[in-house]
């Protein structure tokens, strides 16, 4: 992509900016903080204890918390959890001790629970139960992170690629990191050059809305120096036909990084029969 030296040095300023906000976000203390995960316990009908007892279902981190904080009457889909100990327990930033828990995916978002510097929530992702994920702000993963690696800005990894909108966007079933399968929404493809080849990937709707396409690939890192299932990246949409497929904001999934969550794995013709070096690389040390 030809650019004037002016407006390669904004976009490269505007891709390191980028790359300091996923790595904010990866290091965030709790919820959404991939790093800080500890545990995800899956929820049965009826009662459901919690704390950090090695007899509780939902376990939270020794010494972090109360033994027994108190227990969620899971009712299928959302609980009510019932606090039981002495300690200051907020739901959504209100002290409680009863608060009906709204899942990740009803109005009004997830309800989130904290308790000292530990918080959880109702989860449910994929093929996944529904489970209560827990964050703790003192992770030891999270403390020690040496933070996300980046292989050095190229412009030559950021093309112009078309988009053919389908008629109607469609389920489309990829493989995810837990073993089973999940449905991604395909809206269109998504065809460009890169080094030289052709290619035509299959374009799923985006968590970020209607003006940006999700793209997973795999290519000659995958396994490598980068995530073995693929890596992912949010190409904005410049107008209705064309998208701006950029390989350096090409980062890793959560489960590079994370036990405690699945993830969908590219189509299968989503590969590129070489390496990128671009985007987002194991940090050193690190597989």
């Amino acid at each position: 992509m030809a650019q004037t030296h002016q407006s390669l040095t904004d976009y490269v300023t505007g891709v390191e900016a980028w790359r300091q906000d996923m790595d904010r976000q990866m290091r965030a203390p709790g919820p959404w903080g991939w790093l800080a995960i500890v545990g995800m316990y899956p929820l049965k009908l009826g009662e459901n204890t919690v704390g950090s007892a090695p007899d509780s279902d939902v376990r939270l981190p020794a010494g972090a918390a109360p033994e027994r904080l108190g227990i969620i009457r899971f009712q299928g889909d959302h609980g009510t959890l019932q606090v039981t100990c002495d300690e200051p327990v907020t739901v959504d930033g209100i002290e409680t001790q009863t608060a009906l828990l709204r899942n990740r995916y009803e109005p009004g978002d997830m309800s989130v629970v904290r308790v000292r510097q530990v918080s959880f929530g109702v989860m449910q992702w994929a093929s996944d139960p529904y489970n209560v994920r827990v964050w703790d702000a003192n992770s030891p993963k999270r403390l020690n992170f040496p933070g996300r690696a980046w292989f050095p800005i190229d412009p030559r990894y950021r093309v112009v690629g078309e988009f053919t909108r389908h008629p109607q966007a469609h389920d489309f079933t990829v493989d995810h990191t837990g073993g089973l399968t999940q449905e991604l929404e395909n809206i269109g493809t998504v065809s460009f050059e890169l080094l030289g080849q052709r290619f035509q990937f299959a374009a799923m709707a985006s968590e970020l809305g209607p003006d940006y396409v999700w793209l997973l690939m795999r290519d000659g890192t995958s396994g490598k120096a980068t995530y073995g299932a693929g890596r992912f990246l949010m190409a904005a949409l410049l107008n209705d036909h064309e998208v701006d497929v950029d390989f350096n904001k090409f980062y890793q999934p959560p489960c590079a990084f994370c036990d405690y969550t699945t993830c969908p794995m590219p189509p299968w013709g989503n590969v590129l029969p070489f390496p990128v070096e671009a985007g987002e690389r194991y940090p050193d040390g690190m597989r």
